[in-house]
């Protein structure tokens, strides 16, 4: 019975301490972890979070390595099917297309005839580029080798993440860029667990509702946008166009 009790309790104390990865830019992560973090207080976990590149984030949480992914789109489980999702979005990101020259882009099929670049392990942009692509897409690995690229006229258009892209712009302080006001697409993002922490999901999933229903979230959110996200505009050069 003793051994029953030590088995069991060393078990719930495993179960207390979720690893949870992400791989969003050093300011976008510090929101998701600001949010997860709360999230698993709520819940009873511990919370170890790591920021990892973004294709080796999702490969950690789908192998099992780590326990989960701090925010993906909804459909990532068709790509890695050991991912289930917690079923309350907590961020929404705005895919845009930037360029250097004056490109007007008014549709997505205007992008087909253009060198595209974009991150790789950014599932959503890696679909946009397969479906529209005639040239072949230049894929980084970190959004300030992506925007060099551009600079350097090796791509033309880079589709991505607005504020991931944003966050790195401001390092060319002696370029201009052009975004397209509208973003070709805004998902939902949702943590994601192993399928190992199934049973966790619950949990989760009831203190990401509570976080909704008392305002939580949305106070995350508004502060970040007041307190980071309107100093970041004021070092980057960008004219948009609608």
């Amino acid at each position: 019975m003793l051994f029953f009790l030590l088995f069991s309790f060393s078990l719930q104390a495993q179960e207390a301490s979720l690893t949870i990865s992400t791989g969003f830019n050093t300011l976008e992560s510090q929101l998701l972890k600001e949010i997860v973090q709360k999230g698993c207080k709520r819940a009873g976990f511990k919370l170890n979070f790591q920021i990892l590149p973004n294709q080796r984030s999702l490969i950690n949480a789908n192998t099992g390595v780590n326990d989960g992914e701090a925010a993906r789109i909804s459909t990532i489980s068709k790509i890695y099917p050991n991912l289930i999702k917690v079923d309350v979005p907590i961020h929404t990101i705005d895919i845009v297309v930037i360029s250097k020259k004056n490109i007007k882009i008014k549709k997505m099929s205007d992008l087909k005839n253009y060198h595209l670049g974009i991150i790789r392990g950014v599932k959503i942009t890696e679909q946009i580029a397969k479906k529209i692509a005639n040239k072949p897409v230049f894929e980084a690995t970190n959004y300030k080798s992506l925007i060099k690229m551009l600079v350097l006229d090796r791509v033309e258009i880079i589709i991505v993440n607005k504020l991931g892209a944003f966050t790195d712009l401001k390092k060319f302080k002696n370029t201009t860029f052009y975004l397209r006001k509208k973003p070709l697409v805004s998902p939902k993002l949702y943590t994601h667990l192993n399928i190992k922490n199934k049973s966790l999901i619950p949990k989760l999933e009831k203190a990401y509702k509570s976080m909704l229903k008392d305002g939580t979230l949305k106070k995350i959110h508004k502060k970040f946008n007041q307190e980071v996200y309107k100093e970041l505009l004021k070092s980057i050069k960008v004219v948009p166009y609608d």
